[in-house]
């Protein structure tokens, strides 16, 4: 038995081409491990902060570096304003682009500092990255399908990852410390999208769908720093996410203004992280239960730090993050009247899957004044996808266009499919790796300081957002303005 395909009249070519749909919620939208910087020195370095850490920030980087904080008492905002820029271009035709913006002003780390003996005690919120999008879309007459009259579309989009939790230091030597700090993770992504599909005749399909998860996790952190002299500094951390919970609902209906009335005159799908089923024209198919976790990927960060002079320092780090696969059944049961086809799909867990990434960060920080000092740097983001080529997506269309991506034997009414992975419904479906700079102003006080930082990220490689036409250029572009204000005792 062929599988029934409930969205065989909308135009799959326009209807991707504004994002408009997918069946799977990526796991966490960032594609690449570095989502942002945090506290009042790391972001005019460049992140390079392992080494150093000596404010509340140091949390999140290495929390050995509480130690060597000279203020008993500490506090400190910090908050962003974000302008991104993703451009996909070639899509389908040469010269034809598709460009998603955001702009977005988030707090993203609020932490406190103090000291108890050779103890240091921290408390830090980080709001590790929010990503919004919202596009309202409306095309009449498109040239590229004249049986079309026009389609709207509607996509709704936010995800968000919160860490939260104590810290704690400890001084074991005058030159060697211990930290670690135990976050409560919170990660959220929330989808909604519609389509509305006039044809020349009329006639029209819709397509409403929500898709709702929330993963809950520990993100435990330790750390060593010591001062090998007086002007040299070393830092290390190593960090691992632990999933300890989540929830998932997906929600999906499908209308046909030309199929009869009655119970297959609607098409549903609805699912959640434990059971999964769907009714389309007629066909009732188990289908595998919804992801609810993200990557449990593990970090560790190698920094060093030098001191020439009490205005000038320089600080480096290596930031190693390992890759991430899961594998579960995902086979498929298909019902259709006394029929019955068993679907074997592929085990990996592709929208989980991470690829291991090697980036570099170097920053410098020079005082031009006793209260006024300037800083700057340059970094890596390497992406957590796997390349997509051309050559890789001409072979997934060719195999698609002459035996579907699957192999099927049938026995009487029974049947047996089994369905070739293609690269081209691979929800990681971006490759760029990026590289960025740094530039930042302090004013500081023995009881206060001020900092303003500009990051301006940028990158160019791959994408198939499409899975009916080739890989297309992608460009990715981002500025970031950080303004931190801290208070101490």
């Amino acid at each position: 038995m062929k599988k029934i395909k409930f969205t065989t009249r909308i135009n799959y070519k326009l209807a991707i081409l504004f994002l408009t749909f997918s069946s799977t919620l990526t796991a966490s939208e960032p594609y690449n491990n570095i989502t942002g910087f945090y506290g009042e020195r790391s972001p005019g370095l460049a992140g390079a902060f392992t080494a150093l850490s000596d404010d509340p920030s140091g949390a999140y980087y290495n929390p050995a570096g509480l130690a060597f904080s000279y203020r008993d008492g500490f506090s400190i905002s910090a908050s962003n304003f974000k302008n991104s820029q993703r451009k996909y271009i070639n899509i389908d035709t040469p010269g034809q682009v598709y460009q998603q913006t955001q702009q977005s002003f988030d707090p993203n780390f609020v932490g406190i500092l103090k000291s108890i003996d050779n103890w240091k005690f921290g408390f830090s919120i980080v709001n590790a990255y929010t990503l919004n999008y919202d596009r309202t879309d409306q095309v009449n007459l498109p040239l590229i399908s004249p049986t079309i009259n026009q389609t709207r579309n509607t996509i709704k989009e936010n995800s968000s990852q919160m860490l939260i939790g104590p810290s704690g230091s400890y001084l074991i030597t005058d030159r060697l410390s211990f930290g670690f700090t135990l976050y409560y993770l919170q990660d959220v992504k929330n989808s909604s999208k519609t389509q509305f599909q006039q044809f020349s005749n009329s006639s029209y399909v819709m397509r409403s769908l929500i898709d709702n998860r929330m993963t809950t996790g520990l993100l435990p952190i330790i750390g060593f720093q010591y001062m090998a002299t007086d002007k040299l500094s070393l830092g290390l951390s190593m960090r691992r996410i632990l999933v300890t919970g989540g929830n998932r609902l997906y929600n999906e209906i499908y209308t046909d203004s030309l199929r009869a009335s009655g119970a297959n005159a609607v098409d549903f799908i609805e699912g959640t992280n434990n059971q999964f089923n769907s009714v389309e024209s007629g066909v009732i198919t188990n289908r595998p239960k919804l992801n609810a976790a993200i990557p449990e990927t593990s970090e560790i960060r190698l920094g060093t730090a030098i001191f020439p002079s009490s205005k000038f320092l320089a600080s480096f780090d290596i930031i190693y993050t390992t890759g991430f696969k899961s594998f579960k059944n995902q086979d498929e049961i298909q019902i259709f009247g006394n029929r019955t086809n068993y679907i074997i799909n592929d085990k990996e867990v592709r929208e989980l899957t991470r690829v291991s990434t090697l980036n570099f960060a170097t920053g410098a920080e020079y005082y031009i004044a006793d209260t006024f000092a300037i800083s700057g740097g340059i970094f890596t983001n390497q992406a957590n996808t796997r390349p997509i080529s051309w050559t890789e997506s001409a072979i997934d269309l060719g195999l698609q266009s002459n035996i579907g991506n699957q192999l099927q034997f049938r026995n009487g009414n029974n049947s047996l499919t089994y369905k070739i992975p293609r690269s081209g419904t691979n929800p990681r479906s971006e490759h760029s790796d990026n590289r960025g700079i740094s530039l930042g102003v302090s004013w500081v006080t023995s009881k206060s300081s001020i900092s303003l930082t500009y990051i301006r990220e940028f990158g160019r490689g791959n994408s198939r957002i499409d899975p009916n036409s080739l890989s297309q250029t992608f460009e990715y572009k981002s500025e970031i303005l950080y303004i931190m204000i801290s208070s101490r005792n």
